[in-house]
């Protein structure tokens, strides 16, 4: 297996690792780590690059990481404020909570609202699990309470009241991860438009070097065999920011 190959290999092995990861709660095995990398015979530096990358990602290695390692300071302080608040709402005992269950099943628009104070505090359990995954712990609490009110109105289809709490979990997880998705998105949509900025920047600098000038569309078309339309909307993304075009 030559470097190229092995590249390819590593960055196919850190994907799945991460993926297993994930499937696990956030966090992977020693024996796991060691398994899935066995084939590379990684040496100290990578060993530590893949520990780091986990790291960076959320991923624990023998459990899963805490809030305070994955969390910074304003979102720990942002978070205290937030369960304090939220302690001072007084839950029922667990006969009555099952009986605002019920009603919040048969569609009853207070037990409702009960039930969604009731909960509130599995939606900041929800978001330390999901913290540190580039989305801020504040806009996670945001997008599991939207998620929590939505949910309770669904609860019509449910058969048991010990269905409600596991079915309510599971909409504020799917929610909390569409927004980590989207984020990444975003990311990746950002990435690809710097990265054609970028070039273009660098192509127009060379281009007016060669030229002793600022040069024009038609001219890096013409040099770097380009769509004319295609820098005009990159020069449009930079905000008409690339100085060597005209």
């Amino acid at each position: 297996m030559d470097d190229r190959e092995k590249q390819v290999l590593f960055l196919k092995k850190l994907r799945e690792t991460k993926a297993k990861a994930d499937e696990n709660g956030k966090f992977i095995t020693e024996a796991e780590l060691e398994k899935a990398f066995a084939d590379l015979d990684l040496d100290g530096a990578q060993q530590k690059q893949v520990k780091d990358y986990l790291k960076s990602s959320g991923i624990g290695i023998g459990e899963a990481l805490s809030f305070e390692e994955v969390s910074t300071q304003e979102e720990r302080d942002y978070l205290a404020e937030y369960e304090t608040m939220i302690g001072t709402i007084e839950l029922p005992s667990d006969n009555v909570l099952d009986a605002v269950r019920l009603s919040a099943m048969a569609g009853d628009a207070g037990a409702q609202s009960r039930l969604v104070e009731c909960s509130l505090r599995k939606v900041i359990d929800i978001a330390r699990l999901y913290a540190g995954q580039g989305v801020y712990v504040e806009d996670l609490i945001g997008t599991g309470n939207e998620a929590l009110l939505r949910a309770v109105t669904q609860l019509a289809p449910l058969e048991k009241p010990e269905e409600v709490d596991g079915y309510l979990g599971r909409r504020i997880m799917d929610a909390m991860e569409d927004l980590i998705a989207q984020n990444l998105d975003e990311k990746a949509v950002e990435k690809e438009v710097e990265d054609k900025v970028n070039l273009l920047a660098d192509r127009a600098k060379e281009l007016a070097q060669m030229l002793g000038r600022k040069v024009s569309v038609q001219e890096l078309a013409d040099e770097y065999k380009m769509d004319p339309d295609e820098i005009e909307e990159v020069i449009k993304l930079s905000g008409n920011a690339i100085g060597d075009i005209q």
